[in-house]
């Protein structure tokens, strides 16, 4: 007796590991969760409307009003963990706004046609201390589903208000609410919409509300294909540079894990306890040597199963582009003065005086004895021209069309210590390209202004600022053009721009 109750309990093990084993079928202990990152514990992501929970997607309707998403980390409106989701709705800047203003949050998730899934969310709204409309419902918060698993927000009808009825002072909060209800599944995809609702066009409000523990439990469907994975391998990779891998993957049930290789060694992975229909991650990568590269994506679906992709990838040298950029180089004659072997000199001339000089003075070099210095003054002058320039080029030839590459330079404004220009960014250093390769700097159109906003007295020196910049290369030979900016057209005055360590890196 003993043995045939051993061999029926063996067999009732061995039929729960086979129902366990096979994906969507469900003990009759409850459902599990069909939400990815429903916690807000599972990181978020940066979108044009602020930070948006992995797995989840944003909309608004607009108008008169702003928009913000936020990663809730204050303790008071979390419901648990230490994440959640802030949603804004404000109108300080406008002087009327428009009604029925909505912001939101969406996800796609599969299900079981004709099961029963239950939702559940816990969230509490806030707005400014004074507000008059805190207690006349003027502020709610909904949820819509789309039964067919679409994404367009303004198409769902079927949209329900939650009876949280309490909108409390937006420093002084008060208790999270919760919110339950039952959603029948009628095909193998359903989109919930949760979204906050500013029902009126008035001025000057404030609405946050924070959603959290936001769950939908029910049947997981049964797995029917395989993860499809693609991996998008960037272009001119360089050695020792970071590079974006774009790694897209899809599953009928959810994708769970991705992973990224350099040959053998894993780069980084991303991964939810419960899967995305579909992901797609911009992985990180920074190869340690150039030459033939193989990279692998794998992606891990709810089911366990397994699908991979790989491109081969050519590794670039990080190859120096200028010459004597840290100006140890020595100096020749110009124009104006002495200008760094390998550069050339250029000004628009005017009522203005010029100089370029062999910078030697340690507080305005970065870093070796030497260092380029573009003066511009107006001493002798009883008026001046607006819009005075003055600079130096160099020709670069050998960057491979389409290529990123990189420039970095360091430098330093001085000005006469009683200028009253010395504030207000009336001097300033700007830098920009000639895509032929010439040599006359009046046919540069993108210039960029280098955000060096201190000016120092000429003979109490700061530090040396930096800067860098990146850009893509449209031709094989191009010109690169650094110069000096006076702006108005002021008398005894005098700018001194020191420059130094610049440098053009990038693919080889």
């Amino acid at each position: 007796m003993s043995r045939k109750r051993a061999l029926i309990s063996a067999c009732v093990l061995a039929l729960i590991a086979a129902v366990l084993a096979v994906p969507g079928i469900q003990l009759a202990s409850g459902g599990t969760e069909r939400l990815t990152n429903g916690s807000f514990e599972e990181g978020f992501h940066a979108t044009p409307a602020g930070f948006v929970g992995n797995g989840w997607h944003w909309f608004n309707n607009g108008g008169q009003a702003a928009y913000g998403f936020y990663d809730e980390t204050w303790a008071p409106v979390i419901y648990d963990g230490q994440h959640g989701q802030l949603i804004e709705i404000n109108t300080y800047n406008y002087g009327a706004s428009d009604a029925d203003r909505y912001s939101g949050i969406y996800q796609t998730v599969a299900v079981t046609p004709g099961e029963t899934y239950e939702l559940s969310l816990h969230g509490m709204l806030r707005a400014l201390e004074e507000d008059p409309d805190r207690a006349n419902y003027s502020y709610r918060v909904q949820y819509g589903v789309d039964y067919n698993g679409g994404a367009d927000w303004s198409a769902v009808t079927n949209w329900v208000e939650i009876p949280w009825n309490i909108v409390h002072p937006r420093l002084t909060p008060g208790s999270m609410e919760s919110y339950s209800t039952s959603i029948k599944a009628t095909s193998s995809r359903l989109t919930l919409f949760v979204r906050v609702w500013k029902k009126w066009g008035t001025a000057g409000r404030e609405l946050d509300v924070n959603l959290d523990a936001i769950s939908l439990q029910g049947s997981t469907p049964v797995e029917t294909a395989n993860p499809t994975v693609k991996l998008t391998a960037p272009s001119f990779v360089v050695v020792g540079w970071s590079q974006d891998v774009l790694v897209q993957a899809s599953n009928d049930v959810g994708v769970t894990k991705l992973d990224l290789y350099d040959g053998g060694t894993l780069v980084d992975s991303v991964g939810y306890e419960v899967g995305l229909l579909a992901i797609s991650h911009k992985f990180s990568w920074t190869p340690a040597s150039a030459g033939s590269h193989t990279l692998k994506a794998v992606a891990l679906d709810a089911g366990g199963k397994t699908a991979t992709a790989t491109a081969t990838v050519t590794v670039g040298q990080d190859k120096q582009y200028l010459t004597n950029g840290d100006f140890e180089g020595g100096f020749k004659g110009s124009a104006k003065g002495v200008v760094g072997k390998g550069w050339g000199w250029f000004d628009n001339g005017g009522m203005a005086n010029y100089g370029s000089y062999d910078e030697t003075w340690t507080p305005v070099i970065y870093d070796g004895a030497h260092g380029q210095l573009i003066e511009i003054n107006t001493y002798i002058w009883a008026a001046s021209e607006p819009d005075r320039y003055a600079g130096i080029f160099q020709t670069i030839t050998g960057l491979t069309p389409g290529a990123t590459y990189k420039l970095t330079m360091h430098g330093m404004l001085r000005v006469l210590a009683d200028d009253e220009d010395l504030a207000g960014y009336n001097y300033r250093v700007q830098w920009g390209y000639d895509p032929a390769g010439g040599s006359d700097w009046t046919a540069v159109t993108n210039w960029v202004e280098v955000p060096w906003d201190t000016i120092y007295p000429r003979l109490e020196p700061g530090t040396m600022s930096s800067y860098t910049a990146t850009f893509q290369a449209p031709s094989s030979d191009i010109t690169l053009y650094i110069r000096a900016w006076k702006k108005w057209g002021t008398a005894r005055k005098e700018l001194d721009v020191n420059l130094d360590a610049i440098s053009l890196t990038g693919y080889k």
